[in-house]
């Protein structure tokens, strides 16, 4: 096996651009192999948190964006690549196989989100900035339903419908000392390992990411005001169904949906902690009265003209990629 990846293989190449992908906490859960002409997505085991997402929603998640991202990078490349999802029922952690079958006329859609990928960045910001056209939420939902999954605006009811199930979830997660553990292993400090979120990427108000609900209030407050409007759209990525599969297709939407926010000039930060723990899911579906199965909350807003934060670290291409 050989631990040097060929960069002009246009699988490689897709492989290495998808290290860019977003995923829960910048774990970057996923492993490419490259054999006999086929590209394999992985799981790592050891990016897992076993603690805030035991059942590897978010880890699959997170590897379906990075299916999205090495795809588009085929089709702007100029191949027909043809992938088969969870090829192998046996073995739970090989998520898709991607195959090339032949030169395509690049596609301008793709090159459009490859290009996109390079402003595309999580908005930390504690207080975004002015509404969003409605028009722009509307691109981004339509990018998503185009993949399979939806985004769903929440109302004002909603919001605090889903500020209070955030509550309840943070509650339960600050209560138990082994995520306590996990989290601080992932989120804060210096992280010479190339993953999670360092501290200079944190917003000044950290507890953003961990806990949403005082974000969610304070839009809904805005949303009382009816003579400022909203500062931020929240939105929840969801899926009619809730198996593997569809986890893998709601981060294939995911990776769709924000580079194409990333393309208009729309920041998004996802908020995961209400749907982490036991029952949070269940209780945002009953809030909501709703038959489908919510992934994510997105909060969408106008992109800021300030630099963004430092960027998350990557992994070297030799930790995501294996030859052989």
């Amino acid at each position: 096996m050989s631990s040097t990846p060929d960069l002009t293989d246009p699988l490689v190449r897709a492989a290495v651009f998808a290290g860019r992908a977003p995923s829960l906490h910048n774990s970057q859960p996923w492993h490419w192999r490259l054999r006999s002409g086929v590209l394999e997505l992985g799981l790592e085991p050891r990016r897992l948190l076993r603690v805030t997402d035991p059942a590897g929603r978010l880890a699959m998640l997170s590897c379906g964006a990075a299916l999205h991202h090495a795809l588009i990078h085929l089709a702007a490349d100029g191949f027909r690549a043809a992938v088969i999802q969870l090829p192998d029922p046996a073995d739970p952690y090989l998520l898709a196989r991607i195959e090339i079958r032949g030169p395509a006329a690049p596609s301008h859609d793709a090159a459009r989100l490859v290009r996109a990928a390079s402003k595309r960045h999580t908005d930390r910001r504690n207080d975004p900035g002015p509404p969003l056209d409605i028009h722009q939420v509307h691109t981004v939902q339509q990018a998503i339903r185009h993949h399979d999954a939806g985004l769903m605006t929440l109302r004002l009811n909603q919001m605090y419908a889903v500020a209070q199930a955030a509550e309840l979830a943070q509650d339960v997660e600050a209560a138990d000392p082994e995520w306590q553990v996990e989290i601080a292993g992932w989120v804060g400090g210096d992280r010479p390992s190339h993953t999670g979120v360092p501290t200079s990427a944190l917003p000044a108000d950290p507890h953003l990411l961990t806990a949403p609900a005082r974000a969610l209030r304070r839009a809904g407050s805005v949303l009382l005001d009816e003579s400022r409007g909203p500062a931020a759209t929240f939105t929840v990525l969801h899926t009619a169904h809730d198996g593997r599969r569809d986890w893998l297709t709601a981060g294939v939407a995911l990776s769709a949906g924000w580079l194409t926010a990333a393309h208009i000039g729309v920041a998004v930060l996802p908020l995961s902690v209400v749907t982490e723990v036991a029952g949070g899911r269940d209780r945002i579906r009953s809030l909501l009265n709703w038959s489908a199965y919510p992934h994510l909350v997105l909060r969408l807003a106008t992109e800021s003209d300030r630099p963004p934060d430092p960027a998350t670290p990557r992994l070297p291409n030799s930790e995501i990629i294996s030859i052989g």
